[in-house]
């Protein structure tokens, strides 16, 4: 038995190694990322100190891990970040998200990622806990054990101080370096290979993304109310029903707006018909960074709203376009149908 229980733990701190070498490699790519590429996305969990703490964190937990102190803590948070990072792939995997995230810019199907990384992992850690672990939690859960004997137990065994040390101060270290690194040296805004849109900052102005998308000269006339989308974003696809209900409220007044969807790359499998809706795209020459989906609201090729990450409804669009336009006549065959989101527009309403 006692062997048995020797090779057990033995697996079990292999496994752990394992995990925290790949947390490592995934923490690098991901800050690899960070200065090299723009974070567009304006969501607190999605911002970039936001993301930056996400590395260091990871960064922190990989080093730990591949130390191999404190075996018991080390096993119980591994299996709780695997566990936490198999429910947010799935989540992924079913909204049909291009990449898990996990690799920068390095691209991986989230159920690859899941299927391969995820769950083998929180299978692993379950097969071969490190020694005695489950005792202590299940004394706790059956409040025979207090917090403070938990953590000591789980504290055990107890490393060398020089080996502590070492490993304290070389993480220290890293963390010391990497925080810095990432936190002030932000990408550029625009380079020839990508680029970051600000609708907001267009407000008053021509269009300037106009000539990259594929429709352009049927937008350059009259008045257009643009939706940009990715074609793996829930809230797009709740965005784009919206327009196309709106869209068949509005027909007959094409003279007044007319609807456009837009699709930012990378493309779906196939490009989108949409009845009622005018169908572009905008080119692959380089990458978009933005926040979808966003609406633009533009006449005559001048922005003369912006909404980004949220989308207007149809009595908003409305009265944007009577203050820009009075004395227009507007014959609505429908019922605008009000949308799910705050209205956050950027110029021209009132």
């Amino acid at each position: 038995m006692p062997a048995q229980v020797h090779k057990t733990e033995r697996i079990g701190g292999i496994i752990l190694r394992i995990l925290g070498l790949i947390l490592l490699i995934a923490t690098t790519l991901k800050g690899h990322q960070l200065l090299v590429e723009p974070v567009a996305n304006n969501s607190l969990w999605t911002s970039r100190p936001i993301l930056i703490l996400q590395v260091e964190c990871e960064l922190a937990l990989g080093i730990w891990l591949v130390s191999g102190l404190f075996p018991k803590a080390a096993w119980l948070v591994a299996l709780g970040c695997f566990g936490l990072f198999s429910l947010i792939t799935f989540l992924k995997g079913l909204t049909a998200a291009a990449s898990c995230g996990c690799f920068g810019s390095v691209h991986v199907n989230p159920w690859v990622t899941l299927l391969a990384i995820d769950l083998p992992a929180v299978v692993s850690l379950g097969m071969f806990p490190a020694r005695s672990a489950f005792a202590p939690l299940w004394s706790f859960l059956r409040r025979r054990e207090s917090i403070g004997n938990l953590l000591a137990e789980f504290a055990r065994p107890l490393p060398s101080l020089p080996r502590f040390a070492a490993t304290a101060v070389l993480g220290l270290a890293v963390l010391a370096v990497t925080t810095p690194l990432l936190a002030f040296n932000k990408p550029p805004s625009i380079t020839s290979t990508y680029e970051v849109l600000e609708p907001e900052t267009w407000v008053g102005k021509k269009l300037p993304i106009l000539e990259y998308i594929d429709i352009a000269d049927q937008l350059k006339k009259g008045a257009w109310l643009l939706l940009f989308y990715h074609h793996d974003c829930p809230d797009c696809r709740r965005a784009i029903r919206q327009y196309e209900q709106m869209a068949g409220d509005l027909a007959g007044n094409e003279d007044f707006l007319r609807i456009v969807l837009i699709e930012v790359p990378p493309y779906g499998a196939a490009q989108r018909r949409s009845p009622g809706c005018a169908c572009g795209r905008l080119a692959d020459v380089k990458e978009w960074f933005v926040t979808t989906p966003a609406v633009l609201l533009i006449s005559e090729s001048i922005t003369i709203a912006a909404w980004e990450g949220v989308v207007p409804d149809c009595e908003s669009v409305i009265h944007i376009m009577s203050d820009s336009e009075p004395g227009r006549v507007l014959r609505i065959s429908g019922k605008c149908e009000s949308s799910p989101y705050n209205s956050r527009v950027q110029g021209g309403a009132k």
